[in-house]
């Protein structure tokens, strides 16, 4: 158990994958002429992408704990956290929103869901300036 944060790379793809696929799949969902099967599946995207973001996010904790004290690379570290948090928050809201208001709004949703996604992708960037500017989770 003390090297579940080795999980954490892998992790990270499924929410970046599920959530954008669904805002893909939200948005032809609207302009396409398509089964209704497609556009109920949009909200299932948006929540188990947020489920999976968060397990991204606990085992990106786990793993800060083991990071070499490299000050640049502690100042992307926060920032990394930082917008982590952020990106759990943003679609814990919007998978809330969407339990609450259903398909009501639903052009609203699909806007937000880009920022959210445009913040993940922020999250991102700033992982991988992590392991390839600066080596992190690179060998032992």
């Amino acid at each position: 158990m003390e090297d579940l944060y080795r999980l954490h790379p892998i992790a990270v793809h499924f929410p970046i994958a599920i959530l954008i696929v669904g805002w893909f799949v939200a948005l032809g969902s609207k302009f396409a002429k398509s089964p209704a099967w497609i556009a109920e599946s949009a909200p299932w995207f948006l929540w188990t992408g947020t489920l999976s973001a968060w397990a991204a996010l606990g085992l990106g904790l786990l793993a800060q704990k083991t990071a070499p004290h490299v000050p640049p690379a502690w100042e992307t570290l926060a920032e990394h956290k930082e917008l982590g948090f952020w990106t759990c928050g943003l679609f814990t809201a919007l998978s809330i929103w969407r339990i609450l208001a259903g398909r009501r709004r639903e052009w609203i949703l699909i806007v937000l869901w880009l920022v959210a996604v445009g913040v993940l992708a922020a999250t991102a960037d700033h992982g991988g300036d992590l392991v390839y500017e600066f080596g992190m989770g690179v060998g032992r």
